[in-house]
């Protein structure tokens, strides 16, 4: 930021030696011969470049101008800019995290998934034991093995359920996410050209 303007005070400098360059001193004719002014050829030779003096220091004068206008508008895109770049940093981090939430909610419904499965498994092969088994003690602990069973994997159909609406919530959360990034891209590309 401090580059721009450096530049600036250079340039303007640079100008306004130019002007005075160009306009010299004020009185210098005058002075020389008093009173002769208006009648004398010199002072009317001395006259003209004055004029053209004149012209070149207002274009110079709207050339300025032009110019702190256009390092003004520089400088206002450059915060824009910065200030861009801060939140698509901030847009970057939390897409991140979104995802990393995601990715870390359907590994545990992967694994609520293997559990009930080997816990529907493990009811068939009770099941089947079950059918099989003619005594009665065998039986009373099948049943209360099955139980157990039941109502673990109905605990884990309950984590199942709720890590769900959990990897629901948080595909709506990264795809909110993705069309700020976008935005924020498009108004990046925008500042840019």
């Amino acid at each position: 930021m401090r580059a721009p303007k450096s530049c600036v005070r250079l340039s303007f400098l640079a100008v306004v030696a130019v002007v005075a360059a160009c306009a010299g001193p004020d009185d210098s004719v005058g002075s020389a011969i008093p009173g002769e002014r208006a009648t004398s050829p010199a002072v009317a030779a001395a006259a003209a470049p004055r004029i053209e003096g004149d012209e070149s220091l207002a274009a110079l004068t709207a050339e300025v101008r032009q110019l702190r206008i256009a390092v003004e508008e520089f400088a206002r895109t450059q915060t824009e800019t910065q200030a861009l770049g801060a939140y698509l940093s901030a847009r970057q981090g939390r897409l991140m995290q979104t995802n990393q939430q995601l990715d870390a909610v359907r590994k545990e419904i992967d694994a609520a998934t293997a559990n009930s499965r080997g816990f529907e498994e493990q009811l068939a092969a009770y099941s089947d034991e079950l059918s099989l088994s003619p005594g009665r003690a065998k039986r009373d602990g099948l049943e209360s093995a099955i139980r157990a069973t039941e109502a673990e994997r109905s605990r884990v159909e309950l984590e199942l359920q709720q890590a769900r609406a959990r990897e629901n919530d948080l595909s709506r959360t990264l795809a909110l996410e993705e069309d700020r990034w976008n935005d924020a891209l498009c108004r990046m590309e925008r500042l840019a050209q």
